[in-house]
């Protein structure tokens, strides 16, 4: 009969899995790739749901037939929130996608800063959710403290359109590339926060 530390360890299998596939989409985003792998984000992002999905639900039964407490109970909890953030960030990464479609690409295309935000997220992302998976919660401060700076990117871009009577189509897409990259980088921060409440 499966334990339920078998089990446990089993949906934070499933969490790594969503988590190297959405590492996946980012590493293409961040790449100077192709018109067909910037389509197949999008497929990704299909497959992304279907494990959020699956998650969810294993983690339910988990919780079910279980009936965990205290430290048990809360991975079981975030397991399910952590899902959703990764999954949301894979649907960021696909209008991202999306976005680099329309514009024929991202790096010389929009600014250099925005490229450099884009490896910043992914990086928070492995972080935190190598700290919800391993129990190792040494670097969620420097995950809070790069949120900070790609949120200072995205309001740069803000206030460069706000102070300007004319738009140019590289300073809107970027602001466009920061925005999505800004909202990347919050979804760290939940999963980031859940691995704190977690093991410590």
């Amino acid at each position: 009969m499966v334990t339920l530390h078998e089990e446990r360890a089993r949906l934070i299998e499933m969490v790594i899995k969503l988590y190297k596939l959405v590492d996946e989409m980012l590493e293409i985003l961040e790449s100077n790739t192709t018109e067909e792998e910037y389509k197949r984000i999008g497929d990704l992002a299909k497959i992304a749901e279907e494990y959020k999905n699956s998650i969810t639900s294993q983690a339910i039964v988990f919780i079910a037939r279980f009936q965990p407490l205290a430290r048990d109970l809360l991975v079981a909890e975030n397991l399910i929130s952590i899902a959703y953030d990764l999954y949301r960030i894979a649907r960021y990464a696909r209008e991202i996608a999306i976005l680099a479609l329309i514009i024929k690409g991202l790096k010389g295309i929009v600014e250099d800063d925005a490229i450099d935000a884009l490896k910043l997220a992914r990086n928070m992302v492995r972080e935190a959710a190598n700290a919800f998976t391993t129990g190792d919660t040494r670097k969620i401060k420097m995950v809070y403290e790069d949120d900070d700076l790609i949120d200072e990117v995205y309001h740069k871009y803000l206030n460069i359109i706000a102070r300007m009577d004319k738009i140019d189509s590289k300073t809107v897409a970027t602001l466009l590339l920061a925005r999505h990259i800004e909202r990347i980088a919050d979804h760290a921060t939940y999963i980031a926060r859940a691995a704190e409440k977690t093991w410590t």
